[in-house]
């Protein structure tokens, strides 16, 4: 009897576990497939052309800003037509000497501006105020020579926010290269498979650009750690569409250790999880209101990371084949679909043999995940 009832037990459990887990792959998998479809908008050459703020922000800055500042430097859109602006927290001397004979503005932020959205504005105190459109740019990331044209385009035809598409380039550990697909796969479900539907892409962080007046009025209300999410929050609530541009690249020259995986993922998951506690109050008013690019986005942070949502598969499938076969079936089942999710979701250049050995660094990337999450949890 007891036997029968901690069977039932288990079977509810499991139920309940793999039904939260079915939502979330299925979510996914959603997105993955129509991240497939073909695009046909072209955006037409105008002779408008507006006035940029690009403004790069970093913890330290050094030898790389150049690379940085060249790729702009040598944008076919006119050089009257924009200006660059860098605030970091400590530069190096020989950084600050390559850069005083650069038309860039350099500054140093103040000792109480910790965040990314304090430091920008600052910036935006500091700089003139005709400009039409910002950009938000990190330390080390360069672009293709038509960045700002193509990015002029978008915005001539209504784009309040727009996303560019980010690649890390030339990654080199195992780390490194899973980190450069996973940010891929993130391009292809949050982005590219999100603006297909019809919703709002995802921000990154970077390679970002937004209606100049709108950024000014609303970057005073992002609270210190949660620059991106936050600006999403703000967009959708107030019904901006943010735009994916996902044939112009933003190059990121991210650093391949461990360590500077977990800084990041660190970093992400502490905005994402207050913002999405804020965000989720406003979750029965945005859905009422029909706001359903609001309420999409909250479910999608409710969502396990790709690498909790994996591991934590395979823990379930392997523990419920040793105490329960036949219920680790649907288990198996729904793995190989979020494998399919992967798959579906990953550029063809990083099908190859160098990702897969890559894959030996993933239980090392999934403790780094799963610590940083207890710690933000902790808190």
């Amino acid at each position: 009897m007891q036997i029968d009832i901690l069977y039932q037990i288990l079977e509810w459990i499991d139920f309940i576990i793999y039904f939260l887990f079915l939502c979330s792959v299925g979510y996914l998998f959603i997105f993955a497939v129509s991240s497939l479809k073909s695009h046909n908008y072209i955006l037409r050459i105008i002779k408008k052309q507006y006035r940029f703020l690009i403004v790069f922000t970093a913890d330290e800055i050094d030898e790389r800003i150049h690379d940085s500042i060249n790729s702009f430097l040598n944008q076919t859109f006119p050089k009257s037509n924009f200006d660059i602006a860098i605030i970091s927290k400590d530069i190096s001397e020989s950084a600050k000497k390559g850069l005083l004979d650069s038309p860039v503005t350099l500054m140093k932020c103040h000792d109480n501006e910790h965040f990314r959205a304090e430091m920008i504005e600052s910036v935006i105190k500091e700089m003139e105020s005709n400009y039409d459109i910002i950009v938000i740019m990190k330390h080390g990331n360069t672009v293709d020579s038509n960045f700002l044209e193509e990015i002029n385009k978008s915005y001539y035809a209504g784009g309040m926010a727009i996303q560019t598409h980010r690649i890390l380039i030339d990654p080199k550990t195992n780390t490194g290269i899973l980190n450069a697909i996973s940010e891929e796969i993130n391009n292809s479900i949050f982005r590219r498979g999100h603006v297909r539907l019809g919703f709002s892409s995802g921000l990154i962080g970077s390679g970002m650009a937004f209606n100049y007046d709108w950024f000014n009025q609303n970057i005073g209300k992002v609270r210190k750690a949660g620059l991106t999410k936050e600006l999403e929050v703000l967009l959708l609530k107030q019904g901006v569409f943010i735009q994916y541009l996902e044939d112009v690249f933003t190059y990121d020259q991210r650093a391949g250790s461990l360590s500077a995986f977990s800084k990041q993922r660190h970093s992400w998951y502490t905005g994402k999880r207050r913002t999405r506690k804020d965000a989720a109050k406003d979750f029965p008013k945005a859905l009422l209101a029909g706001n359903f690019d609001f309420c999409d986005k909250i479910f999608q942070w409710l969502i396990p990371s790709k690498f909790i949502l994996l591991f934590a598969m395979c823990m379930i499938t392997l523990f419920l084949i040793i105490v329960e076969w036949p219920l680790s079936i649907k288990w198996f089942i729904l793995l190989i679909l979020l494998v399919l999710v992967f798959d579906l979701a990953t550029p063809a250049k990083f099908r190859n043999l160098r990702s897969i050995g890559a894959m030996m660094a993933f239980p090392i990337l999934f403790l780094s995940t799963l610590v940083n999450t207890l710690r933000i949890r902790l808190k």
